[in-house]
């Protein structure tokens, strides 16, 4: 999952490097309701609140788990053998990762 948010003054999307899994894990990492973030298109810090973030799926993991299913399928088809739990692993990781940016997108801190 990628935090993401726009700048106020050059409209570009910009992302955020952080582990947190809802907007109560962001604010307990960053201190505070407002964060100041340096735009990474026309340097111009801006103060954003929290609740200005959305996340999206990180698309590397995705294309992790495609690559995962494959190698797995390869693998198995090497002893005349396939299994249908190894089409559920890109199936899973798609699922993992919108759930988790449905979970953050509906939180707001007050």
């Amino acid at each position: 999952m990628r935090l993401s948010y726009n700048c106020s003054s050059c409209k570009k999307e910009n992302h955020l490097k952080t582990n947190a899994q809802d907007r109560y894990a962001f604010l307990q990492e960053y201190g505070d309701y407002d964060f100041k973030e340096k735009c990474k298109h026309c340097g111009n810090v801006t103060k954003k609140s929290i609740n200005r973030l959305y996340a999206e799926p990180n698309k590397i993991i995705l294309i992790g788990g495609l690559v995962l299913g494959i190698v797995v399928t390869l693998f198995l088809l090497q002893f005349s053998f396939i299994s249908l739990l190894t089409l559920t692993i890109p199936i899973g990781v798609w699922v993992n990762q919108n759930n988790k940016t449905s979970i953050f997108n509906k939180s707001r801190v007050k």
